[in-house]
């Protein structure tokens, strides 16, 4: 692979979540999207983009009653050899960075995981500039007497999403920050639960509420200003809602959907949405230290622009020297050869010649390298704004797209990561 910038991205969530199925939702958008704001994307032939097609052939032909299950994540050996979702992007036919969405197998996120699967999860996330939470609204929505009520969470919510495991994730990880972060809470399996304003608000405040002690967490004094955070329910099949809870042979719980209308295609609603917060957020952050590069190669280059001019100023006083040097010798070699002799005892005009001569390639050569150097920078300016431009687009773009009422929210970050750049 080509030397880019890698941006990386994580799904935290338990097995059985639907963190593939998500996955596969926002893939689905991928292409759309990023035309949509000018952007080129190149997609790396992974293990993860091969179950994402295979995630997406299951659901695209699955039953009324989704009886047939998409195959979970399987765990791996040794977890660092997982590549994720790899892809790059650029404008232009020029590559730009690289994005690597992660989705580890849910069960390196429980409790009683191998320490080498904890020790993974908890690398992934000092590392990921993203991390998105899918959340099993379900769970979070249902009791087993219907519907919650505005000061409850569902009955299955521990069980299925298991908050407070996934608040000491981040604690553990989040202690100190380095870096900015977006993280992202995405109700999933959620059609029944955005219907209409009522319903999605609604949603919208029981994850504020099934989630409360992480979102505080993150607006404690030292996390404040270096994470944002934002709600995005998504609707990953399209047309199902919920029937009922069944118990497995293995004591898990089993939540039983339905098609309505039974013959409903596969059809993820604003799938789009974690990806345009995501890249709002990654692109503002990457143009923050492209901006901080273009700042310091504007400084070189007027350093190099004053260093020319002093040095092609001795350049000229240089030539003029020399061309002092050579009227004094061209005068010398005009005399009367017995009168040159005497004068050639008495004063050298050769020597200074010599060395006037040599003054002034030396002080081209400097100026040569100056002036390469200021092409050189000049380019790295050129291109640096170029990349700054193109992407400011594209963050105006995404923002337009991205929805903030109906259960979509930014709680953290608006003006810090999220703003929307002007190009005057």
């Amino acid at each position: 692979m080509s030397d880019l910038q890698e941006l990386n991205i994580i799904m935290v969530g338990r097995r059985g979540v639907g963190k593939t199925s998500f996955l596969a939702a926002m893939h689905e958008e991928f292409d759309t999207t990023f035309w949509n704001v000018g952007l080129n994307t190149w997609t790396t032939d992974t293990q993860t983009l091969d179950t994402i097609e295979d995630c997406k052939k299951t659901l695209k032909n699955i039953d009324y009653r989704l009886q047939k299950k998409v195959d979970p994540t399987p765990n791996k050996l040794n977890p660092w050899e997982d590549k994720g979702l790899i892809f790059e992007i650029g404008s232009r036919g020029k590559k730009f960075i690289r994005v690597r969405f992660a989705d580890p197998s849910g069960e390196y996120f429980y409790r009683e995981a191998n320490d080498k699967y904890k020790d993974y999860v908890r690398s992934q996330l000092n590392r990921c500039d993203a991390v998105i939470i899918p959340i099993d609204s379900t769970a979070l929505m249902e009791k087993k007497t219907g519907k919650v009520k505005p000061s409850e969470v569902g009955d299955w919510h521990d069980e299925k999403n298991d908050p407070e495991h996934i608040k000491k994730l981040f604690k553990d990880s989040y202690a100190t920050l380095s870096r900015p972060r977006l993280v992202i809470f995405a109700p999933i399996k959620c059609e029944a639960y955005v219907k209409n304003d009522k319903d999605a608000q609604d949603l919208l405040d029981h994850v504020r509420l099934g989630y409360r002690d992480l979102l505080d967490f993150f607006k404690e004094d030292e996390r404040y200003e270096k994470i944002a955070v934002v709600i995005t329910p998504i609707q990953t099949i399209g047309h199902i809602s919920f029937s009922h809870a069944e118990k497995t042979e293995e004591g898990f719980t089993k939540f039983i959907y339905y098609k309505a209308p039974l013959d409903a295609p596969y059809e993820p609603k604003d799938a789009d949405q974690p990806l345009r917060y995501v890249f709002r957020f990654l692109l503002n952050v990457f143009n923050e230290s492209r901006k901080l590069e273009l700042e310091r190669a504007q400084q070189e280059l007027e350093r190099l622009e004053h260093e020319s001019g002093v040095k092609a100023k001795e350049l000229e006083q240089a030539k003029e020297r020399l061309q002092s040097a050579e009227q004094r010798l061209k005068d010398r070699k005009r005399m009367f050869a017995p009168f040159r002799f005497v004068a050639d005892l008495f004063d050298d005009v050769y020597l200074p010649h010599d060395a006037a001569k040599s003054e002034v390639k030396v002080k081209k050569d400097v100026l040569n390298v100056i002036e390469a150097e200021k092409f050189a920078i000049g380019g790295q300016v050129n291109a640096t704004e170029e990349q700054i431009k193109a992407f400011n687009d594209a963050i105006v773009k995404f923002a337009i797209g991205c929805k903030q009422d109906r259960g979509f929210s930014i709680l953290q970050g608006r003006s810090r990561w999220l703003p929307v750049p002007s190009n005057d």
